[in-house]
């Protein structure tokens, strides 16, 4: 038995809105190098474009596009939670649900402490169960088990925090990540582990920061380079990867960042369309985000809501 895991995140760049990472860990029969998903799943997803009889499983920026339709990643990300055993019905519910803790806090903003956002947003439900099911059937018939999905969610409180601690986002970005990680996996497990990582910007050495996660654990180099650098711990192999997303667990951790991000901006234009009735809502990407910090300053002020808490420094 194997075991194969995906990481990556959503919101690495946006000024407004959380920093979301995600871990998607599969069983494997044998090797986990050799176990092809999209090939056991062929008949139930694929990358998109897909027919509608089938889930999209990719790159999540392949999959949605801001003011397009959410149905298409919601469907494929409820669907896949509903395989790893969660069943979400709103927002801060995922978000415990996701926590390898099983609790988390999303801190003093009050755009996450008011009227929960209901979970599905525009997919439907019987659609989203019917594929989970169809799922859990093929993976029992290959002999998969369930997966685990776990992420680590920064807002802007807690971003601003750590990166007090970290000084740079790239950092920052890599030290949480391979937190997660640590969290979830144990190198000397006694069976093969693959962990493949969307590469964390333009960084190509990871020995030392692999070494803090776990614990000062021997890290082997194997390669490092601009499109791939690799490790060994123990019983685990460890890559990060140019175009990650192209490897199934991975693509999936994407989707699922990207979803959870989706919601949270969700939560927070709801909140702001409350308090500023007529503002644009955002993204939080950073032209638009400066011009959505213009538009609600006053009222940010008024509330008294400190600028850590609305915005990231970077």
């Amino acid at each position: 038995m194997g075991r194969l895991v995906g990481m990556d995140e959503a919101g690495y760049g946006p000024n407004l809105g959380p920093l979301v990472m995600v871990a998607s860990v599969w069983n494997t029969p044998g090797r986990p190098g050799e176990f092809d998903a999209w090939t056991e799943f062929a008949d139930l997803l694929g990358s998109p474009p897909v027919a509608s009889d089938r889930l999209s499983v990719g790159d999540s920026k392949a999959i949605y596009t801001a003011g397009g339709s959410l149905e298409r990643l919601e469907t494929s990300v409820l669907a896949f939670l509903q395989l790893c055993g969660l069943h979400p019905g709103g927002f801060r519910e995922l978000c415990n649900l996701l926590s390898p803790a099983q609790e988390m806090s999303l801190g003093p903003a009050p755009w996450f402490s008011g009227p929960e956002v209901a979970i599905p947003i525009t997919a439907e439900s019987s659609k989203i169960n019917g594929f989970a099911q169809r799922w859990a059937e093929r993976c029992d018939e290959c002999g998969l088990g369930r997966p685990k999905v776990a992420a680590r969610i920064l807002t802007a409180a807690t971003y601003n925090t750590a990166l007090e601690v970290d000084q740079n986002k790239a950092l920052l970005l890599s030290r949480n990540s391979l937190g997660l990680l640590a969290a979830l996996v144990e190198p000397d497990a006694g069976h093969s582990t693959l962990v493949i990582c969307d590469k964390h910007g333009g960084r190509n050495r990871y020995d030392g920061l692999l070494s803090e996660a776990f614990g000062d654990q021997l890290v082997l180099c194997r390669e490092e380079g601009a499109d791939r650098s690799s490790y060994r711990l123990g019983s685990m192999d460890v890559w990060f990867q140019v175009k990650g997303e192209r490897h199934f667990p991975v693509a999936l951790a994407s989707m699922v960042a990207k979803y959870t991000r989706e919601v949270a901006m969700e939560a927070f234009n709801a909140y702001w369309a409350h308090e500023c009735p007529g503002v644009k809502p955002t993204r939080g990407y950073p032209v638009d985000a400066r011009r959505f910090r213009d538009d609600v300053g006053e009222r940010l002020e008024e509330l008294g809501i400190a600028e850590s808490v609305f915005w990231r420094k970077k």
